[in-house]
């Protein structure tokens, strides 16, 4: 089976093995939660407490050094980039949020408001080569207002190799890519081809469009987001630039 159309139009099947007596082990998930709550617990005040919890697939059928990089870039994604939290896991992270917390309120007793994160990481694809995740958080820890962002993992189920465009793509694909993320930038933002970024309060280098480095797969094509402040303020909100397969026939490799 060639790669672009097992890609294209199997994107969330398991391609098919190379031998047909070859035994595969399919790659499953099951959906798990951990939650972890400040003394007392937050179920009848949220103002007066902090919980931590994270939505994840936790995965069957792969190679266990596989399965613990997974974990790894996991509970790397859900630590809020806390260097307090860098190496741990999400269990531990989870009680330094909440001892920071603790701490918090032990410095200002009389500090109104709770704290939270949560945190949703999705499997966005599933095939023998690519296995794609977001991660959609949300959190405050005091302030005018709290905080998100989506994130993505990507990796090769089979080795723990990081995904990247270039596993995808043909060489020299950078120009095609930033063209078609631009033009379908504009048309969500509703800006004429030759209209000044700047002009319209988006931040990018040299006034020119840019796909950035946060990127995942979908079913439907590779999708750039923009997080809060990246290239707008925060009144503007995050931008999602979805650029589909089918923009980039010519470009998938064979």
């Amino acid at each position: 089976m060639r790669y672009a159309v097992g890609f294209l139009f199997n994107i969330i099947l398991f391609s098919c093995a190379t031998k047909t007596d070859e035994k595969v082990t399919p790659i499953s998930f099951e959906t798990k939660t951990f939650r972890v709550e400040s003394k007392g617990g937050c179920r009848s005040d949220t103002l007066q407490c902090a919980y931590f919890e994270v939505t994840y697939p936790e995965f069957t059928g792969l190679d266990t050094p596989v399965a613990k990089i997974i974990e790894q870039k996991i509970d790397a994604a859900v630590s809020m980039g806390n260097p307090e939290s860098q190496g741990h896991n999400m269990k531990d992270i989870g009680a330094i949020f909440i001892q920071d917390y603790d701490d918090f309120k032990s410095e200002i007793p009389d500090a109104f408001g709770g704290w939270h994160y949560t945190a949703n990481v999705e499997v966005e694809v599933l095939t023998d080569t690519l296995l794609s995740l977001s991660i959609n958080d949300e959190y405050y820890t005091g302030g005018a207002h709290g905080g998100s962002g989506v994130y993505f993992i990507n990796v090769n189920p089979k080795t723990g190799a990081e995904f990247t465009l270039d596993n995808l793509l043909k060489p020299d694909y950078h120009d095609a890519l930033t063209a078609a993320g631009d033009k379908i930038f504009r048309q969500a933002k509703q800006l004429a081809d030759t209209a000044s970024l700047s002009d319209n309060y988006f931040e990018f280098p040299e006034d020119k469009f840019e796909l950035n480095k946060n990127y995942g797969f979908k079913k439907e094509g590779i999708v750039f987001y923009y997080n809060n402040y990246e290239i707008a303020p925060y009144a503007a909100g995050p931008t999602e630039v979805l650029i589909p397969y089918s923009e980039l026939r010519d470009w998938i490799k064979k």
